[in-house]
């Protein structure tokens, strides 16, 4: 999830030149040399515990914004977290499509990296520059390179309109909670794919249990062991509020950071709205875009899609025209 302290997050204000280049630059470049460290050199990754003390951090234990990765501390712990169950199928439609890809909202580089240790030319875009910079420090720490592009993904502007694939991963566009900035994402997608370029895109399928859940409904989300950080991380997830009118849910996230000997060293939480989508919704948003949905898949093994699947994935092809 790529969800800022800006405004609008990973949804802030236009934008289209590379890192940098936020409507909060000063915010941005704060950013930058924070995780970066004095001197121009290399971004360093900052452990946790000191991103706490971290004085471009929003303070306070709770931070609500449409997208909150801009906040120093929440990317690191957001970051933390392994899941890497979409790889294969990224690798294999990179293997399909051509060496130029494209992915919008890329992050800390969870995908991004691998690609380009497969040897793929990779560009990545996002609105938070502390993503970015995680992402830059992986690539450096394993001397890959790849473009990284701080920008808007409702509205991007790149000078390259030829990439064989696009990739929208982990439900980030989920953030967008306007049809008018969905289809302006979509679109700016479409201009910067090759003819006959493919999007793939990944939605949470919205089951019946998940969308009636009452407010205050928490669940165990994820806990995992960081050794490399030596310590625990927990996040619950909850129900603030429910919009059945604008298909929007409020979710509070509780993060934990538990030290070895059961102790909690810090604790924050983060509110963000979550726009879900529908299967045919989804296909009249591709179409209106100028793309041919393919195929929807109900998981990352591309099994069929059922009422009861997880996920939600599309495959779409550009096409010549835009409705």
């Amino acid at each position: 999830m790529q969800p800022v302290t800006q405004p609008n997050g990973r949804r802030a204000a236009k934008q289209g030149g590379e890192e940098g280049q936020n409507r909060k630059s000063n915010q941005h470049a704060d950013a930058n040399e924070t995780l970066s460290g004095s001197g121009g050199g290399e971004p360093r990754r900052l452990p946790c515990e000191l991103v706490v003390h971290d004085g471009h951090t929003q303070p306070g234990a709770l931070v609500r914004a449409d997208q909150p990765w801009g906040d120093a501390q929440l990317a690191e712990l957001y970051d933390a977290f392994v899941f890497d169950g979409d790889l294969p199928l990224f690798l294999e439609l990179a293997r399909e499509q051509g060496p130029r890809v494209l992915e919008i909202a890329c992050g800390s580089g969870r995908v991004l990296v691998p690609l380009a240790r497969a040897g793929y030319d990779v560009v990545g875009i996002d609105v938070s520059a502390y993503m970015l910079a995680l992402a830059r420090a992986k690539l450096s720490a394993a001397a890959l390179t790849a473009r990284l592009v701080n920008a808007d993904m409702r509205d991007f502007q790149l000078d390259e309109a030829d990439f064989d694939l696009a990739i929208v991963a982990v439900k980030s566009f989920a953030y967008l909670t306007e049809r008018d900035d969905q289809l302006r994402c979509l679109r700016s997608t479409h201009a910067h794919l090759r003819p006959g370029g493919l999007l793939a895109i990944d939605f949470m399928h919205p089951l019946p249990d998940w969308v009636s859940a009452a407010p205050g409904s928490m669940r165990d989300d994820l806990l995992q062991r960081v050794p490399e950080r030596s310590f625990t991380l927990s996040r619950v997830e909850s129900v603030v509020s429910t919009d059945l009118a604008r298909q929007v849910r409020v979710i509070r996230s509780a993060y934990e950071i538990i030290d070895d000997r059961g102790a909690v060293v810090a604790k924050r939480f983060v509110e963000w709205p979550y726009r879900w989508t529908y299967r045919f919704e989804a296909e009249h948003l591709l179409e209106r875009a100028g793309f041919t949905v393919e195929a929807v898949y109900g998981g990352y093994q591309r099994e069929p899609f059922t009422s009861t699947s997880q996920a939600m994935v599309f495959q779409a092809r550009k096409t010549a025209t835009r409705l």
